[in-house]
């Protein structure tokens, strides 16, 4: 398996980001759904580097958001894009990497 490979897997699992912490997720996404965040993170991870920037996190938004994904269209439709971004960006590189998002999913459930 490549480094992207393995940041892509880690980040679809932590893609999570969108997914609310009750209710139709409180077990965790469907294989459905996780095969969806997936594609929809290859396709947002423009540059193919493993790690999303702030475009693509907003593209990977946008595509969570028209498959009704988790918490993606109510971060859309409020304008919180960069304010989620920044949150996960831990060391404030300007990349959400496969880390920053698995800590930040591991967080919001405690």
């Amino acid at each position: 398996m490549t480094m992207k490979h393995t940041n892509l897997g880690r980040l679809a699992l932590a893609a999570a980001v969108m997914l609310p912490a009750a209710g139709a997720y409180a077990q965790g996404p469907s294989e459905a759904a996780r095969q969806l965040m997936a594609e929809n993170l290859s396709q947002a991870d423009a540059n193919s580097d493993g790690a999303l920037n702030q475009s693509e996190f907003v593209m990977l938004i946008d595509l969570n958001a028209a498959d009704n994904l988790g918490r993606a269209a109510l971060i859309a439709r409020t304008g919180n894009q960069a304010r989620a971004f920044a949150h996960i960006d831990a060391n404030g590189d300007g990349l959400l990497t496969g880390a920053e998002l698995q800590a930040m999913v591991q967080q919001a459930q405690g």
